[in-house]
């Protein structure tokens, strides 16, 4: 299977060519209503979150939401 390369929070990582965002998170163990994603420099809305495929060199940040109180 081919892999690409991608940044996610400033670490390279190797991931299945054809992976989307929502497939990456759930690797990661995170759930889409979970995180903030920011990709190339673009804070995704969540409907945009579950449509983005991963792209060779994309850079993402995935920030926790935390609720506070």
């Amino acid at each position: 299977m081919a892999t690409i390369a991608i940044v996610v929070n400033g670490a390279a990582r190797d991931v299945p060519a054809g992976m989307t965002v929502p497939e990456l998170l759930t690797e990661l163990g995170l759930g889409v209503g979970w995180v903030v994603v920011e990709h190339n420099g673009t804070a995704l809305l969540r409907k945009e979150v579950e449509t983005t495929a991963l792209a060779a060199g994309d850079v993402l940040e995935l920030v926790r939401a935390v609720a506070g109180g």
